[in-house]
């Protein structure tokens, strides 16, 4: 059984893009590190992923959030984005990149599904990116942040965006030529129970969907819109995993934890685009 450090040298070398973040020459295994040409190294840290932000970054999205969120999918809530995502991705193998990958529950899902595609998960959080290299697929799993992608241009055939503000110049320029942009983000029913229970008004739908036209040219979209039963425990899970909870404290997510509306609602466009210039 190979250790999380040689997953993430398999990952490395299969994908064959990183890219050191001094230089930007490309990065090759060097003993229990990576190394460029230039001699800058780069650790790899035992969990299995690589860190490769210039100053740790303080993160709303613990470890517990994690933890909740992956009792949700477990749950099955969000199995339907899996589905539209492989209806929009063409046939063949693919190298993948998921940004803002949280604990890689996405990623692990397709990479676990579909012998032949490779990838690699991004996020911010390092407690995320601890989470993810306990999953079972081989995938290489970085702490960074979208500005400063540690990759070579032309490196990935898709970039997913799920619920994460996205940088579109830096996935257009890790895209290869023909590659997708599979952009998930919120319909106006999108948890709409949770918002209320909040006191939020339903998501307002327009913002983001405008922006992304602005920069990308959307070729084919799928709508998810499915309304789930949840019991008192889903539902404390949703409330601890939704970022719109994360200025609570936790006396305040436990109140509306403790008031299950009874379901949930899951409302999501899947929108593959291209992003040539």
């Amino acid at each position: 059984m190979l250790s999380k450090r040689d997953k993430l040298f398999l990952a490395a070398g299969t994908l064959g893009c990183l890219a050191c973040p001094s230089c930007g020459a490309a990065l090759t295994r060097s003993g229990d590190d990576l190394a460029c040409p230039n001699r800058h190294r780069l650790n790899v840290n035992r969990k299995g992923c690589l860190n490769v932000l210039s100053a740790q970054v303080d993160s709303c999205y613990d470890a517990d959030l994690f933890a909740a969120r992956r009792r949700v999918f477990d749950a099955g809530c969000y199995d339907a984005v899996i589905s539209a995502i492989e209806a929009l991705m063409p046939a063949g193998e693919h190298r993948l990149l998921d940004a803002g990958c949280g604990d890689g529950w996405y990623l692990n899902a397709l990479l676990t599904r579909h012998e032949g595609w490779s990838g690699a998960g991004v996020d911010i959080s390092r407690d995320a990116i601890f989470q993810a290299t306990n999953l079972p697929c081989t995938a290489l799993w970085v702490v960074g942040d979208l500005r400063r992608l540690p990759f070579a241009d032309g490196s990935f055939t898709a970039v997913l965006d799920v619920l994460t503000p996205a940088n579109y110049d830096e996935f257009r320029r890790i895209l290869a030529p023909g590659g997708l942009l599979i952009k998930v983000y919120p319909g106006s029913g999108y948890l709409r129970e949770l918002r209320a229970a909040r006191g939020l008004a339903p998501y307002e739908e327009g913002q983001v969907d405008a922006y992304l036209r602005e920069k990308a040219t959307i070729v084919a979209e799928k709508r998810i819109t499915m309304t789930h039963a949840v019991s008192d425990a889903l539902w404390r899970d949703f409330v601890w995993m939704t970022p719109l909870m994360q200025d609570l404290s936790a006396e305040e997510k436990n109140a509306i934890a403790a008031k299950n509306a009874g379901s949930v609602t899951v409302d999501l466009h899947v929108a593959a685009c291209r992003m040539e210039i």
